[in-house]
């Protein structure tokens, strides 16, 4: 019997994850790891004393601090917009979590991510959920390729409905507990205020494509490219509308805001560092798609690789590419592979032309 060690987080995606692996016929360890508080410990006891399944509590909060919390921050200090989940991914669930497995001698890992696992051409390949509005693919583009030839889905070929369902008709304690917040450590809190606890406050001037020196922001960290609301600039601007946020630069402290047409806002090409893919493109430049953030659609784009750097030109538009985040990489359902937006040049350079 094969044995699989199932992170579990106390949620019932990953209960019904171990549920259905019992049911194959594994041997199901759960373990949930901690790394800001334990919440969710006694729903997890429940959970696994129900499956009949025994499971373990790992503390990774140095380990998260050091490789996904510090860093996550950082990049937030100097005025970009990371993701938390992807670095969690590669660090914890892929990293940490195998380390565990190994010692518990395990064959597998599983989570209750939303996705698939496909060989093609002999090799193990990422695919997308069935499930597209839950598809968690994005979320995975930095984890290793070896890591997911010892890696488990199974909830891949559901819906949410139909996994809700599964653990309603079986019993499970967590059937009807809430999804989780997109950013877990905020744990509830509004974003910016949890952010204010971490980073402190540097205001610095607000600066139109002009040059024109309008107001003062309250820290980097507080604004997002494209936002309107929370400038406190007086509302409207004239007759082309209200002010909305185009750029950050993190060096001078300073947050860029225009009006009327969103041109500033509009990229088609940017540039992606540390990249990781799970599957090699076959050709250098490559055709796929690209999503450059979670709640986006993908667009259809050209992607040339060069000395570590991808250079990606999009065949149409896309609105506020921005720094920090992640661009992932699709081909046919497939994710390729990804990296971290670092550069993006919009189709009027509206923080350049205003330093200049």
């Amino acid at each position: 019997m094969k044995k699989v060690l199932v992170g579990m987080s106390g949620g019932v995606d990953s209960s019904v994850a171990a549920y259905l692996l019992k049911k194959q016929g594994y041997e199901v360890v759960g373990l949930h790891f901690t790394v800001m508080g334990e919440k969710d410990l006694a729903d997890l006891d429940c959970v696994c004393k129900y499956l009949d399944i025994k499971y373990y509590v790992a503390d990774f909060l140095e380990l998260f601090n050091e490789k996904v919390f510090a860093p996550f921050l950082s990049e937030y200090a100097v005025g970009n917009t990371p993701n938390i989940c992807v670095l969690c991914n590669k660090y914890i669930k892929f990293g940490a979590l195998f380390d565990k497995a190994k010692e518990l001698g395990c064959d597998y890992v599983a989570t209750g991510h939303y996705c698939s696992l496909k060989v093609v051409d002999g090799k193990v390949c990422l695919s997308k959920a069935v499930d597209q509005k839950k598809d968690q693919t994005y979320f995975l583009t930095a984890v290793s390729a070896s890591a997911l030839e010892k890696t488990l889905f199974p909830l891949g070929g559901f819906t949410k409905e139909e996994v809700r369902k599964i653990a309603e008709e079986n019993g499970i304690p967590t059937a009807q507990k809430k999804d989780s917040s997109d950013v877990c450590v905020a744990e509830g809190r509004k974003f910016t205020d949890f952010l204010s606890e971490h980073i402190a406050t540097k205001s610095g001037p607000i600066v139109t494509d002009r040059g024109e020196v309008v107001g003062v922001h309250k820290g980097l960290y507080r604004y997002t490219l494209g936002q309107r609301k929370g400038l406190e600039l007086g509302g409207k601007s004239g007759e082309d509308g209200r002010w909305f946020v185009v750029g950050k630069d993190g060096k001078s402290n300073t947050l860029y805001v225009s009006h009327g047409s969103e041109e500033a806002l509009s990229v088609r090409i940017f540039e992606v560092c540390d990249l990781n893919f799970i599957t090699e493109p076959k050709e250098n430049p490559f055709k796929c798609k690209v999503k450059t953030r979670y709640r986006t659609t993908e667009k259809p784009a050209t992607v040339y690789i060069d000395g570590g750097i991808a250079k990606v030109t999009l065949d149409e538009c896309e609105r506020a590419v921005t720094v920090g985040q992640y661009a992932v990489f699709y081909s046919g359902g497939i994710l390729l592979g990804g990296g971290k937006i670092f550069s993006a040049q919009s189709l009027t350079d509206v923080t350049n032309g205003a330093k200049s």
